[in-house]
């Protein structure tokens, strides 16, 4: 959780974590970049024994969330 809580402020996110494996993400800097809100949610792969982030867009453009998402994934070590 600490991996992706600081990959999102590298991605200049704002973010707060109001659950204890949800982050609730908001990208608002920059003069070309659009508004995005997102959930970012680490769950567990029942099958697999792994653990995945769940990505849910609440509010924005998709292109926005998708290049937000791009930053915050190459921030993450996956």
């Amino acid at each position: 959780m600490a991996a992706l809580r600081q990959a999102t402020l590298s991605a200049g996110c704002r973010a707060r974590q109001p659950q204890p494996f949800l982050l609730s993400c908001t990208h608002d800097r920059g003069p070309s970049d659009h508004f995005c809100q997102f959930e970012a949610e680490v769950c567990r792969l029942q099958r697999l024994g792994l653990h995945g982030v769940l990505f849910r867009r609440l509010a924005g453009t998709a292109g926005a969330f998708r290049a937000t998402l791009a930053r915050v994934a190459g921030q993450l070590q996956l």
